[in-house]
């Protein structure tokens, strides 16, 4: 786990060096409630930048992380992803040219996916993640739910003021797609596709930490 920590830790590392990015998280959800899911972090905004921070040691503090500690968390992470049950076919894509980070899998349930940030957390971190369960769906009711349980504002506030700029021009894209069509999306930025078959939620990093717009959605679908 503390090699896993250090993954994370060198992202980070690499985030704190440039305010552009986008993190883009596709969900595909079928009927029976299994589905596809893909994270993306793009950086490719600011990859004229971050080609020249590779070059060097640090930056503003901040050990600037080689391709090959990046590589090597990036493997960590894969296969502790792998690891977790009903989770499969594990796949990623690493390009340093554009600096886009993706990975995806299959999953049998949401649940499997909760369960995978609850392998990446800590133990104080995973009472909250059970409370308040970042992705579920109720077959019954039909009903998809995206939340979260991090408080990003009061995070904020705790940063170094040179680090809150990292968030000046961050992002947050979510696109969840389904068999059936969409009755309603409860988050007010939400756009239902014409097909009714897709939402897609586009929130700016600043508007969440001043909580003036959130990346919850409640996903109603057609009966």
């Amino acid at each position: 786990m503390s090699k896993l920590r250090y993954f994370f830790l060198v992202i980070a590392s690499t985030l704190l060096l440039t305010s552009c990015f986008e993190f883009v998280e596709e969900i595909k959800l079928r009927e029976d409630g299994s589905g596809q899911a893909t994270f993306t972090l793009n950086l490719s905004r600011s990859k004229t930048k971050l080609a020249s921070i590779m070059l060097l040691d640090s930056v503003n503090g901040y050990k600037v992380p080689s391709k090959i500690d990046i590589r090597e968390g990036v493997r960590k992470m894969l296969t502790k992803i792998k690891a977790t049950k009903g989770i499969s076919n594990v796949k990623h894509e690493l390009d340093f040219e554009e600096f886009i980070l993706s990975v995806s899998c299959d999953f049998q349930s949401v649940e499997n996916l909760n369960q995978v940030l609850i392998n990446f957390s800590s133990k104080k971190q995973i009472a909250q993640l059970k409370k308040h369960r970042h992705f579920s769906f109720d077959k019954g009711k039909r009903l998809f739910k995206r939340s979260h349980h991090f408080d990003i504002a009061r995070e904020f506030r705790k940063a170094k003021k040179d680090d809150q700029q990292i968030f000046e021009s961050a992002s947050f894209t979510g696109v969840y797609r389904f068999d059936e069509a969409v009755a309603k999306a409860s988050n007010s930025l939400a756009k239902i596709a014409k097909s009714k078959k897709a939402v897609l939620l586009r929130v700016k990093a600043a508007d969440i930490i001043s909580n003036k717009q959130t990346i919850k959605n409640t996903i109603q679908l057609q009966n």
